[in-house]
């Protein structure tokens, strides 16, 4: 026992002998690195000392590297600092660090090893290490043993090819970096090779990379071995496409400022605040101003169109499918879902695809509803008929009966009505009398959509329904005779719809008549097509108004010749004989009762004809409200009026099939009281509702006896028992106390000192 006493004493006298040799050596650092700043040429000579002593700590870190040296630390950051002054005689110096991180990657202290990075880190800030080898150098180190490690490279990577491409592209070094990332994809580690594609995807969504290279080396990644790899290449290629690049708004970076640096909300406002507030604002406007002419300058493609040959590289990955059944079921379905998605953006053929989907398509397997929304989206005109028949065949038979589920019932007929809006001519009379019958159905959630299979067939194909289901408009069959086609009304549009309202609109600003379609000079661009459903909007409005000021002017025509018409039998009123008044009364009642009899025939004419203008005063001023809403309307506020319609038109403008539109069910209530019961007997009961959930704070200071709740009991039977007899000793105390003092209650004790006291 005394020897080991005698070894930890010797340890912890070296220990603070060695912290206080660090510290001295510090403080004399510190002074010759401020001298050093002021004039480096005075003290080469002690800087070529320190150079000397890190040779001396640098072999001894070589030989033991899982040990802590803070000398060798210490002396590499300001050697990292001085280094732009004596740039010939410390070259040796970035070289030794490299190598003793490529050589003791993962065996080298961690504190340590990310002080000598951070000390390459600051020798390429100041350019003193080219960027590629740099990079080439970090990319190494993604397969060390150190998460914040990582991260700091991460950002550092994608920083620095930002700062090099900020004024112009370096398209030498961009091109050798991508290079070195295809390398990495497909030769190197799982690790590293996940943290390159990383990379190129965080570029991308910054518009630093966004060239058609950068995306065909992220979609190689759908090839590779790993499940992590295809995962992250999938979805980036599936989720670019649903959203563009989100541009954060003027007043987003207000309030981050805001935040920041007015953290305390009672100061109090001054002017030099609110100038500072407003000189944020147009910085920030400066900026967005910039992101969007990026933006504008990309053509606004999705990175689906820019792979060089979709249809090989669709059927590269479908036989890529179809090899590896092993595979996980969620990276089969990512796979699935672009292939679905690359076939409705370029309209590919590839039908062996919809017959592997057909094989995991039923009733009870996994994910149905995702499937059925990949296989409707990857149906398009050009498929041939015939090819598509059998995969619609095998959904009516499984999806449609009368002994499926209501659930499954919505699903199968929401997702026909799918397909059939991209492909009319897929389904015969028979199939289409078969789906419709189920507009009787006692579900409200099944009639709908098969009324809106209905809907679909009156305005395309009124011809393959029934005379009694065309509707008011095809009622007649002589409009109906004639030979027709599968396709009755397929509209042939050439050019694009409403593009001519635009050109009318730049036309009168600019004062010139253009020769060519808009269409044809330039692309257009998101905003010109939601200007071009304002301007369509804008016309129905002016129709409208224009129907309104007709049937006015009719009821204007009308009121004149009932007021005509009643002047006339006024006068004729006038020279009747004086007769009349001597006639008896009874025939005056007779005539009264004539009269009211003729009025009450006049009434029921007025409401029968559709001509004439109501007498009421509500439809009078709806009419105006209407009128004067419509006469208001300006270029500017169209959207406006019409937010909720455009809203609703602008939520699929691509054309995709989602699972949620599918899967839309709602319940009855006999189907929820179900749900609650069986919920009760598994003993899942649902809380009520107690307020919102406060949420307390990481440094919330909480009291003993709360704490005391949350222990078991095993832990605080000891100290309960221990709490009860100390208690028990001090009420034994206090009553011996009041005994000898004499302060006594009536009880059992007083009785017993009576008791004494007789005796």
């Amino acid at each position: 026992m005394n020897q080991q006493e005698n070894v930890i004493q010797s340890i912890s006298t070296k220990s603070k002998e060695y912290k206080e040799e660090c510290r001295q050596l510090l403080e004399r650092i510190v002074a010759l690195q401020l001298k050093v700043f002021k004039a480096p040429d005075l003290y080469v000579k002690e800087v070529l000392s320190v150079v000397e002593l890190y040779k001396q700590q640098f072999e001894l870190v070589k030989q033991n590297p899982g040990q802590n040296n803070g000398k060798f630390s210490i002396i590499a950051q300001f050697l990292s600092k001085v280094a732009i002054y004596y740039k010939t005689d410390l070259k040796f110096y970035i070289e030794d660090l490299m190598e003793l991180i490529n050589h003791f990657q993962n065996t080298l202290n961690q504190g340590l090893r990310k002080k000598i990075i951070f000390c390459l880190l600051r020798l390429r800030g100041k350019n003193l290490i080219e960027p590629y080898r740099m990079i080439v150098f970090l990319m190494k180190l993604f397969n060390c043993q150190d998460k914040d490690l990582r991260r700091i490279i991460f950002r550092f990577i994608i920083k620095d090819i930002k700062q090099f491409n900020k004024k112009h592209r370096n398209e030498t070094l961009n091109k050798q970096i991508q290079n070195f990332i295809i390398d990495l994809i497909k030769k190197s580690q799982e690790n590293i090779a996940k943290r390159a594609l990383q990379i190129m995807i965080e570029l991308y969504k910054k518009n630093i990379w966004k060239d058609n290279k950068c995306v065909n080396i992220i979609a190689q990644g759908c090839f590779n071995q790993n499940y992590k790899i295809k995962l992250l290449a999938c979805y980036f290629l599936i989720q670019t496409t649903e959203t563009h690049v989100e541009i954060e708004s003027s007043e987003d970076e207000t309030d981050k400022y805001i935040q920041k640096k007015g953290k305390n909300k009672c100061v109090k406002p001054t002017k030099a605040r609110e100038h500072r507030v407003e000189r944020e604002k147009k910085m920030a406007d400066k900026k967005q101003r910039k992101k969007l002419s990026k933006l504008n300058s990309s053509g606004g493609f999705f990175a689906l169109d820019q792979i060089y040959s979709p249809q090989d590289f669709a059927e590269r990955l479908f036989d890529n499918l179809k090899k590896h059944d092993s595979e996980r079921f969620s990276v089969k379905l990512a796979m699935m879902h672009l292939i679905s998605r690359l076939i409705h953006r370029h309209k590919l053929l590839i039908i062996p695809f919809y017959t592997f989907i057909q094989k995991h398509l039923y009733p009870n397997s996994k994910d149905v509803g995702k499937l059925f929304a990949y296989l409707a989206e990857a149906i398009h005109d050009q498929i041939p008929k015939e090819d598509l028949q059998p995969t619609i065949r095998h959904l009516i038979d499984q999806f449609v009966n009368d002994r499926c589920q209501e659930l499954t019932l919505t699903m199968g007929l929401r997702g026909i009505y799918e397909i059939l809006q991209k492909h009319p001519k897929i389904l015969d009379k028979d199939n289409i009398t078969y789906l419709i019958h189920y507009i009787k159905y006692k579900n409200r959630n099944v009639s709908q959509a098969a009324r809106s299979i209905l809907n679909h067939f009156k305005d395309t194909n009124p011809q393959l329904l029934d005379k009694r289901l065309r509707g008011n408009k095809w009622k007649s069959t002589e409009e109906l005779d004639g030979d027709f086609d599968d396709n009755f009304i397929q509209q042939i549009t050439i050019g694009i719809d409403g593009a001519e309202l635009l050109q009318q609109e730049e036309e009168e600003r600019l004062n010139k008549k253009f020769d060519t379609p808009i269409y044809c000079d330039r692309i257009l661009t998101d905003e010109d097509f939601k200007r071009i459903r304002a301007l369509k909007r804008k016309k129905e409005a002016e129709i409208e108004q224009n129907k309104l000021q007709e049937k006015q002017q009719k009821h204007q025509y009308i009121e004149q010749e009932e007021d005509n018409d009643e002047d006339f039998i006024e006068d004729e009123d006038d020279n009747v004989d004086d007769d009349i008044s001597e006639i008896s009364g009874d025939s005056a009642e007779l005539d009264d009762e004539n009269e009211e009899w003729e009025d009450e025939s006049i009434e029921d004419e007025d409401i029968d004809d559709d001509d004439i203008k109501p007498d009421s005063k509500i439809t009078k001023e709806q009419n105006k409200k209407r009128r004067q809403s419509l006469s208001d309307l300006e270029e500017d506020s169209v959207q406006e009026y019409y937010s909720d319609e455009s809203q609703m038109s602008d939520e699929n403008p691509h054309g995709y099939v989602r699972e949620e539109d599918l899967m839309r069910y709602r319940k009855t209530k006999s189907e929820q009281k179900h749900e609650k019961l069986e919920e009760l007997k598994n003993g899942t009961k649902e809380k009520w509702y107690q307020g919102p959930n406060k949420k307390k704070s990481e440094f919330a200071s909480t009291s003993n006896k709360e704490k005391q709740k949350n222990k078991p009991l095993q832990m605080m039977r000891a100290k309960r028992v221990e709490q009860k007899n100390k208690e028990s000793r001090i009420k034994s105390k206090i009553k011996d106390l009041k005994n000898k003092l004499g302060h006594v209650r009536s009880g059992k004790q007083a009785q017993r000192l009576k008791k004494q006291k007789i005796k």
